[in-house]
C-alpha cells in the first residue's frame, strides 16, 4: 500500500509542481498559457485526490464491499502520457507483438513502472524526450522507458527500488541505469 501511495502521489505531485513552476515563468510574459499550466495542475491535483482517496478507502477495511472503481492498468496509459505531455514532455509509446491480456497485478505493475519512470524524468532527468515500448511475447510482457535527459547514476529513494519490488514480487526483473550516450533507460520484464 505503501509504494502505490508513493507511486501515485509522487507522479501527481511531480506535475503540479512543474506545471506550477510552468505558470510562475509564464504569467508576466505570456499570462494566455498560465491557464493551460493551471489546468494541468487542476487535473493532477483531482487525480491525486481520488487516487488518495481510493487507497485509504482499502485502508478502512470496509468489510467484504466491491471496489468502487477498477484496478489501474495499461488502459490507463494514454490518460498518464497525455498529463506528461502537458508538463512539456514530449513522449512516444509503441508496441511490439499482439497485446496480451494480463492480471491485474501486472497490468498495476505495467502501468506503476511506466508512472514512476516518467516521474523520475520529471523531477531528475531534464530531458525532452521520453520513448516508452510495451513488447508482448507468449510468456513476457517487456516494458522499457528511455530518455534523453542528463542520465547518470540513480538517485537513492523508492522510486527504482519500488519497481524492482514490484517486478520480482511478480517473478519478474528490473534494470534501471545510464543508456550509452546520455539519459537513461529503465526495463521491466513481467510474465504474463
Amino acid at each position: 500500500m505503501a509504494q502505490e501511495l508513493h507511486d501515485v502521489l509522487a507522479h501527481h505531485i511531480s506535475l503540479i509542481n512543474v506545471q506550477s513552476g510552468v505558470a510562475l515563468h509564464l504569467i508576466d510574459e505570456k499570462p494566455e498559457q498560465t491557464r493551460t499550466a493551471l489546468a494541468a495542475i487542476k487535473g493532477a491535483s483531482k487525480e491525486a485526490l481520488a487516487a488518495l482517496r481510493g487507497a485509504l478507502d482499502t485502508l478502512r477495511d470496509v468489510g467484504d464491499s466491491a471496489p468502487r472503481q477498477p484496478t489501474a492498468g495499461l488502459d490507463q496509459l494514454d490518460t498518464l502520457v497525455h498529463s506528461v505531455r502537458s508538463a512539456g514532455l514530449a513522449v512516444r509509446v509503441t508496441t511490439h507483438g499482439t497485446p496480451a491480456a494480463l492480471t491485474p497485478q501486472t497490468d498495476l505493475a505495467a502501468l506503476r513502472i511506466i508512472q514512476e519512470s516518467l516521474t523520475n524524468v520529471l523531477r531528475h532527468a531534464e530531458a525532452s524526450n521520453v520513448d516508452i515500448e510495451l513488447s508482448y511475447s507468449d510468456e513476457w510482457l517487456a516494458v522499457t522507458v528511455s530518455d534523453d535527459g542528463a542520465g547518470g547514476i540513480p538517485l537513492l529513494g523508492n522510486g527504482i527500488t519500488g519497481m524492482t519490488e514490484r517486478a520480482t514480487a511478480l517473478g519478474g526483473e528490473l534494470h534501471a541505469g545510464p543508456r550509452t550516450g546520455g539519459g537513461f533507460t529503465v526495463r521491466a520484464r513481467l510474465p504474463l
